[in-house]
């Protein structure tokens, strides 16, 4: 990999979309591992402002991916506004089933986004292994929640805080490589280049 794909893989607004997209998902996994028998509406509120949280994480990230031309132009703006729909009906909307059909459309379709970025850039870009694995358990994620829809509302908070613990470590961990990463290029750039 040559090292200006990874210098664009380290930009500050990649590495801000995704720890943002972590805290999001890591107080999600968190929620529903804390909470032992949570009510149709907590998982409806809960779900819901973990969707809208996505929305805002997801469009940070595709906002910095198309600034290094590492997504397709068509691709932008589907998957926020998939998840901002989905949050915005599950806090209107309180049932197992909005809950599984909002969030396996909105899951799946990221995790289908993400492995189209994987694809396209794999190889070039640093950040495809992680868009790899993020897309991967979005879309197991998305496609197991209508499977556990009849288990109701504690079933449903654990398969989709499930996905949302892995996700938040693993893009927890790319996050801060990348800030280290750039912090550690912009110090060999001062010891380079000192100012007089």
């Amino acid at each position: 990999m040559s090292e200006e794909s990874a210098d664009k893989s380290a930009s500050p607004a990649l590495w801000r979309a995704f720890l943002l997209h972590a805290a999001v998902a890591g107080a999600f996994g968190l929620l529903t591992i804390f909470w032992s028998q949570p009510s149709v509406h907590v998982m409806s509120v809960a779900g819901g402002l973990y969707f809208l949280g996505l929305a805002v994480a997801v469009h940070l990230t595709e906002r910095s991916l198309r600034a290094q031309d590492a997504v397709p132009l068509w691709l932008t703006r589907t998957v926020p506004v998939f998840l901002a729909v989905a949050g915005l009906l599950n806090l209107w909307v309180h049932s197992d089933r909005m809950f599984s059909g909002t969030g396996a459309l909105a899951l799946v379709l990221m995790g289908i986004v993400y492995l189209v970025v994987w694809g396209r850039n794999r190889g070039t870009h640093l950040a495809a292994r992680d868009f790899l694995l993020t897309g991967t358990v979005s879309v197991l994620t998305g496609g197991l929640l209508p499977v556990f829809e009849a288990l109701g509302a504690h079933a449903l908070l654990g398969v989709a805080g499930g996905g949302a613990v892995i996700t938040a470590v693993v893009l927890a961990l790319a996050a801060l490589s990348y800030r280290h990463d750039l912090s550690a290029a912009a110090g060999s750039a001062t010891r380079t280049n000192p100012v007089n």
